[in-house]
């Protein structure tokens, strides 16, 4: 199991680099997924620049967060972050509105998403947590 500091730095490079792609060169991200540049997409393409930009400062932050509620909502928050990415990227492959690219990201997601759930499960079973704790 990767440790939730190496993850946590992992997701910050990666955000960051989205980021910075996003805002700047938003293209590379249209071509990979297969998608049309229009002013639309170039307005939406800024706006998730700077989501990113929060996830990567959470994830970069929370590093060295020792095993702690917070930990443990950076965990669960981009579990279903992470998740949910990779469900919706799959849902717009198969209605054909993106190409193969994005299974780049999907299996990033997965990647990610299933490491911090794995965190988040081991550190709420080791605190005797209950679900409870984090209803929605």
């Amino acid at each position: 199991m990767v440790s939730f500091k190496n993850l946590s730095v992992m997701t910050a490079l990666i955000t960051f680099g989205l980021c910075i792609t996003l805002l700047f060169t938003p293209e590379v991200i249209f071509n990979l997924f297969q998608i049309e540049g229009h002013d639309s997409a170039f307005f939406i393409s800024r706006r998730a620049a700077i989501l990113f930009l929060g996830i990567s400062i959470i994830a970069w932050a929370g590093r060295c967060a020792p095993e702690s509620d917070s930990r443990l909502a950076i965990s669960l928050g981009l579990t279903v972050s992470m998740i949910a990415l990779a469900l919706i990227g799959a849902l717009e492959y198969f209605r054909g509105f993106v190409g193969l690219g994005i299974f780049l990201a999907i299996v990033t997601e997965v990647a990610l998403g299933a490491a911090y759930g794995n965190i988040w499960f081991s550190s709420r079973k080791n605190r005797n947590k209950g679900l409870g704790d984090y209803t929605f």
